[in-house]
């Protein structure tokens, strides 16, 4: 890793979690985080501030719904993410999975 990171100025990598009837990012449409957001840590350990793509998790009506985040960095040493924390609890209703995407270093 310590290789691609020395060779690269920028990254990037795209997580989407898929989820039924549970919020993962926000409450809303407003697309502003709420308080019991997913958190996410890079491979540096330092805090990364996604890009929000699509966030419909909000949305409880029995359907999969999804959370797109992107990340783009100027420093290579913080993809990728190595650590996502504050998944929310589910119940017997809710679900939700990841998908992490590969990193394009550049």
């Amino acid at each position: 890793m310590s290789f691609l990171h020395l060779l690269s100025s920028r990254a990037e990598q795209r997580i989407t979690i898929h989820c039924l009837n549970v919020s993962i990012w926000s409450f809303g449409q407003s697309q502003s985080s709420s308080p019991n957001a997913v958190k996410f840590r890079g491979w540096n350990g330092e805090t990364l501030e996604p890009d929000v793509l699509e966030d419909t998790c909000w949305q409880r009506d029995g359907q999969w719904q999804r959370a797109v985040f992107l990340f783009r960095v100027n420093d290579a040493s913080f993809l990728p993410v190595k650590h996502i924390n504050n998944l929310p609890e589910t119940a017997l209703s809710s679900r939700y999975h990841l998908e992490v995407g590969p990193v394009c270093f550049l």
